[in-house]
């Protein structure tokens, strides 16, 4: 096994779930009181420090009131210029 892959996609994982919380306005603390998750423990899974349990991906979820494969949208190797492309198409959804 790729330690550095795992390693990799949990950071991935932890920058998702960051950027799903600010998205919908809310703070670490808002997330500690709806799921029940120590702040630290928030933190680190946002830091990519630490890897998680399933259950805990779906009370993520449901606190941040999305479906589960929401936290799981991100690239994990990508060249730039699909980068680029995934970029543009953000805008674009933000947009409608």
């Amino acid at each position: 096994m790729d330690s550095q892959k795992y390693t990799h996609q949990l950071e991935q994982f932890g920058k998702r779930l960051k950027q799903v919380r600010k998205e919908k306005g809310k703070t670490q603390l808002d997330i500690e009181v709806a799921t029940g998750i120590n702040n630290g423990d928030i933190s680190r899974i946002e830091n990519g420090k630490t890897n998680i349990e399933f259950i805990t991906i779906a009370k993520l979820a449901e606190a941040l009131d999305v479906e589960m494969f929401e936290l799981f949208r991100f690239e994990t190797s990508i060249s730039k210029k699909e980068k680029g492309q995934v970029q543009k198409d953000r805008m674009i959804k933000k947009r409608k």
